[in-house]
């Protein structure tokens, strides 16, 4: 699956828990980034870990956990 694709899943994933509070709830507890692509492929949502990192490197604010600064906490 190209880059730009995994990319989109990995949207489409973010805008699914930024409207579910459990999920958002899951993915903050998550240790690490195999738990939270786990927790996206209960949902169907396959995830590359690269498409995380791509978005780790677009997230500016790392003073925060980077699983809270998707959701702008």
């Amino acid at each position: 699956m190209a880059d730009i694709d995994q990319d989109q899943i990995l949207e489409q994933f973010i805008a699914l828990a930024k409207s579910d509070q459990v999920l958002q709830d899951e993915i903050k507890s998550a240790l690490n980034q195999d738990q939270v692509i786990a927790i996206a492929a209960e949902r169907g949502f396959h995830i590359d870990p690269l498409a995380i990192l791509r978005k780790w490197s677009k997230h500016t604010d790392f003073s925060k956990p980077t699983w809270m600064g998707w959701f702008g906490e």
